[in-house]
């Protein structure tokens, strides 16, 4: 007999009557769910005597048998309960008792408030075993996020993100992010899977974990108005920044360096006359030019967002406009963002549910400035120098004796044009039919379009660097823009029985395409400033390019449960991608996943002290597609060829195809424990994982009979496996003050397994002399940081003629250590292991206190054990006397009497010995163990409504990055995104890069 279904709508309330987002709703005995919106807002379809439940950690369940449909209004009583609570999955949701994946939900309370650009940033400490970097502070910009280690090595390794149930094509950059398109506080909820069991149903793409991103929908009930506000400003704090030379220390020092080299070369002292004028006396220059400081500025920051929410049975709807105003602290930089969301949902006939999310986004990048101190000048100019003339005009060019002349720093900021637009649309419809209680077909439509243009200009009031006067201007056009479409068909099953029997199975088909279009035009010789555009150039290149890619799936997934204590998921996904080989289209990737709640068998049930003990274990597999479109096919080139006599243009390989090219596979097993006790106060989770990344793409060497030195091929092996625990606590629960702590760690190592066609090592990176600066090799971890191993410095005659040397080595230069045994120091063959890129382990831990109406968050992350690369020395312990340099370099090695800290070597000799100084070698490897206070929120919630119209009155201020603590000077999440191999094979190389700031904001949210 077909069972009535009925419709349940409703506001959820706390004792104070103040409306409870995230309420888990269940249909008791089935794992039918939904979860209340941010205005308490549910509706919920169930059979017709079925019971209700409503639970939320630490209030009471309440429950109601339903008869009929109606509008159930609930009022939460205090207690502790959380097990029953909502998690969202992929391609649906499930009860948290009933998950047996390792998935865990950021809880979007724990970053009301914060300064945060795009949803990526909100995932800073939240989660164990998520690693989010913030290696920049580039307006715009996003974090560098690694889920469970790096295991792809060819194909990409950020986390795939879907949107509304939408797999999105672009993931998070650090440089120029596609997720700062996306408003922050239209989001209701994120969840994150980190296991394969969980990714799997996501199949090629879920390798590197998922992250499901829900935005806020509209409720029933009348319209009700949000607005959040918030302004502040931004200063990069001293921590951090470059310790560089003033003009009285840097003439000092190039006053002492050209004494020592004629004491050196021409066996005599030095006069007055042999010092460069500018030089002579360096203690009244006084502090000169600080360059660094000079390009930045406290920059202001705001954001206002209005939302309305609301509606009847039969239709609901959340809208929101939001506006973002962000200056870069460095000059002539700055970031805006113009959002719009529409998110409307109606119900026909009680069988057929309708939805569109439409968002439009329009936003403005300025600056193309990369906070790279050599090549935007600022770090390396000397500073015996001036910004401005007495007139107040740009001094154009600046040098000092024996330096290289740059631009000036400011006025190169100032003076170039590098702005973008970027128009983004994400579209996102539903349809779903009930055809019986518990048989439901959902279809989704899905547009993600994006057109962004670029516009450059360079002046000819910018010299070049070491060639004073006018420069010829230039100048660039870019255009990039795509389309995606996805459409996924899904059809879902709910079976329950009154024996403890229950069954959620669902079976889908998906289509995503992806077409893209590209141009980038150069434009050189311009006559003069005037015209900016590409039609003043008088020589214009470039071109267009057209890429499309499409992938097909079918997909399916059973959740079984026994007695509310024995469950099981197995769940199935087979993937065709248009990237791929054509005799390898297609992959499959299942799961499988049990659960065990101990907490209710007989001999634990009903004890005091335990609230739920449950295991878990899976295993299953995940894909990376994320390689180049056209990756498995040859690609072409222009050559020239003699026919006839004559030369003649032709076409000619300059690559192998391979028609077998695949996935980078991942498989993972995954154990876990959930564990509550002292009635919830008190949870705790525990997962051990394996992780192994198979068929790595990889360009592997094949015989030179075949015209071609490489090939991308499906090679090798990379394991990662770690430990993660998770620790919540309700610390102290009082009618008038309560403390909270939420607290996670992660242990993760990784070792390649197999390499290739040989064991041979790979070597990556490249220093500024061009060595290597990362090796790859089996038994190791990935991309180990290389270069020399400094013993000291040869202090004599007696040195030199004991220990392997270089040729031209003199008393005064690095003493390297001799690897290879050869008996000479050469580069690269006397490389060794330095430095270990990665973390012991790393935290994060978020303290939250209230005080009647007064609220306090305090969220902190760290990590130990890491050494990282300080890069930016190559350019700062630049010796030579052309740049400017650190302020350790002035207690260099002088003499034998006047050894300085046995850190720097001597500035005499032949180039070879400086040029090594500022090679990659063990005095740049730092050990970068940190304590990162990321965010300090203050805030107070008006008591009762402004005039009864005015509600939820708060009132905060917020720190964000206020205290860093570690011996590192420079960013301890540094990353390599600044030179030209970003790849996972480089990392553990701190480059510089646009500088994190310190922001300090008050902000205002209330509703009517």
């Amino acid at each position: 007999m077909i069972q009535q279904v009925v419709t349940v709508r409703g506001l959820v309330t706390d004792p104070e009557n103040s409306p409870m987002a995230g309420v888990s709703v269940l249909v008791k005995g089935s794992s039918v769910a939904t979860a209340t919106n941010q205005d308490g807002r549910y509706e919920i379809e169930l059979n017709k005597g079925q019971t209700l439940l409503f639970r939320m950690i630490g209030y009471a369940d309440v429950e109601f048998v339903i008869q009929e449909s109606s509008v159930r209004n609930v009022t939460m009583e205090s207690s502790q309960q959380d097990i029953g609570e909502v998690v969202v999955i992929g391609y649906g949701s499930q009860q948290k008792k009933d998950v047996t994946g390792s998935i865990a939900t950021v809880s979007m309370k724990n970053v009301r408030g914060q300064a945060i650009i795009s949803p990526d940033q909100a995932l800073t400490g939240q989660i164990a075993g998520v690693q989010v970097s913030t290696s920049n502070g580039t307006p715009g910009g996003g974090p560098k996020i690694q889920v469970r280690g790096i295991g792809a090595i060819g194909a990409g390794s950020q986390p795939l993100y879907v949107i509304d149930g939408f797999p999105v094509p672009a993931s998070s950059s650090e440089r120029s992010n596609p997720l700062a398109t996306i408003n922050p506080n239209d989001i209701e909820s994120m969840t994150i899977l980190k296991d394969a069991s969980a990714t799997a149903i996501y199949g090629s793409r879920g390798s590197n974990g998922v992250v499901l991103i829900n935005t806020k929908k509209g409720a029933v009930g009348k319209m009700k108005i949000d607005v959040a506000a918030s302004s502040g400003l931004q200063s990069v704090p001293q921590k951090g920044r470059p310790n560089l030379m003033n003009a009285q220390e840097f003439a000092q020092f190039r006053k002492e360096a050209i004494e020592d080299k004629i004491r050196f070369e021409e066996n005599r002292e030095p006069t007055i006359n042999d010092i460069p004028e500018e030089y002579r006396d360096p203690a009244a220059l006084g502090a000169g030019v600080d360059w660094y400081d000079a390009v930045l500025r406290v920059a202001p920051m705001s954001d206002i967002n209005v939302s309305l929410s609301g509606g009847s049975e039969n239709m609901r709807s959340f809208i929101s406009a939001g506006y973002l105003n962000q200056t870069g602290t460095m000059l002539n930089t700055g970031f805006d963002r113009f959002s719009v969301r529409a998110n409307i949902d109606g119900t026909i006939f009680n069988k057929l549910k309708l939805g569109i999310n439409l968002s439009p986004t329009l936003s403005y990048l300025k600056g193309g400035v990369n906070g790279q101190g050599r090549d935007e000048f600022f770090e390396i100019t000397t500073p015996v120098a001036k910004i401005y003339n007495d007139d107040g005009s740009y001094v154009p060019y600046i040098q000092s004796a024996g330096s290289f002349g740059n631009p000036n720093p400011v006025m190169y900021l100032n003076q170039r044009v590098n702005k973008s637009s970027e128009l983004k649309l994400l579209m996102s419809t539903y349809a779903e039919y009930s055809f019986l209680p518990n048989l439901k077909f959902k279809t989704t439509f899905n547009v993600d379009y994006l057109d962004e243009s670029r516009e450059t200009f360079r002046p000819s009031t910018l010299a070049n660097q070491n060639a004073p006067g006018l420069s010829i201007p230039s100048g660039g056009y870019y255009r990039d823009s795509y389309i995606n479409w996805a459409n996924e068909n899904t059809l879902t099953y709910d079976w329950s029985s009154e024996n403890g029997h229950s069954i959620n199975s669902l079976a889908g088909y998906s289509v995503q395409v992806q077409k893209n279009k590209g141009a980038s035009f150069n434009g050189t010789q311009f006559p003069d400033d005037d015209i900016q555009t590409l039609n003043g150039a008088a020589r214009i290149t470039g071109g267009t390019a057209i890429e499309d890619w499409a992938l097909l799936s079918y997909l399916a997934r059973v959740n079984y449960s026994y007695l509310n204590k024995y469950v099981l998921t197995a769940s199935f996904r087979a993937d065709g991608s248009s990237r791929f080989g054509k005799d390898n289209r297609w992959g499959s990737f299942p799961s499988v996943a049990v659960g065990w709640r101990l907490s209710e068998e007989a001999f634990l049930k009903g004890k005091e002290w335990l609230d739920e003990l449950r295991l878990r274990a899976s295993y299953g597999r995940s894909g990376n597609f994320n390689i180049a479109n056209y990756a498995s096919l040859s690609s072409i080139g222009t050559g020239n060829y003699v026919l006839g006599g004559a030369l003649a243009p032709g076409r000619v390989m300059n690559s192998l195809a391979n028609s077998l090219l695949g996935w980078e596979r991942m498989k993972e097993l995954n154990i876990g424990v959930d564990f509550s006790t002292w009635n919830n106060r008190l949870t705790f989770t525990a997962n051990f994982y394996r992780r192994n990344t198979l068929d790595l793409l990889l360009n592997t060497p094949v015989p030179q009979s075949s015209g071609f030195t490489s090939v991308t091929e499906n090679r090798g092996d990379v394991e990662n496996k770690g430990y993660e625990f998770s620790v919540s606590s309700a610390n102290i629960q009082k009618d008038k003050f309560t403390w909270t702590t939420d607290f996670n760690i992660s242990f993760n190592r990784n070792k390649v397994i197999a390499l290739g066609r040989s064991t041979d090592p790979i070597y990556s990176g490249q220093s500024s002399e061009g060595n290597f600066t990362n090796i790859t090799r089996i038994g190791e971890p990935v991309g180990m940081i290389i270069g020399y191993v400094v013993d000291g410095i040869y202090q004599n005659q007696a040195d030199l003629d004991k220990y392997p040397s270089f040729p031209g080595a003199i008393p005064g230069n690095l003493r390297m250590r001799d690897v290879n045994g050869d008996g000479q120091i050469t580069p690269n063959d006397d490389f060794d292991v330095i430095g270990n890129p990665y973390p012991d382990f790393t935290w994060g831990m978020t303290n939250s206190f209230t005080y009647k109406n007064f609220d306090l968050r305090v969220m902190m992350v760290g990590a130990m054990g890491q050494e990282m690369l300080h890069a930016t020395r190559f350019y700062t312990d630049n010796i030579d006397g052309v740049f400017n340099v650190r302020k350790e370099v002035a207690d260099r090695w002088r003499s034998e009497d006047n050894p300085g800290s046995g850190l720097v070597p001597t500035t005499n000799g032949t180039g070879r010995g400086r040029v090594m100084y500022r090679d990659t070698h063990s005095l740049f490897i730092e050990k970068t163990d940190y304590l990162w206070v990321r965010n300090i929120t203050f805030g107070y919630t008006l008591p009762k409504p402004i005039g009864g119209v005015i509600n939820n009155v708060r009132i905060y201020g917020n720190l964000q990055n206020p205290f860093m603590f570690s011996g590192y000077d420079g960013n301890p999440e540094g990353t390599n995104m600044n030179r030209g191999d970003t790849s996972p094979l480089v990392p553990g190389i701190d480059y510089g890069a646009y500088p994190v700031p310190k922001i300090y904001t008050l902000g205002l949210n209330f509703s009517f």
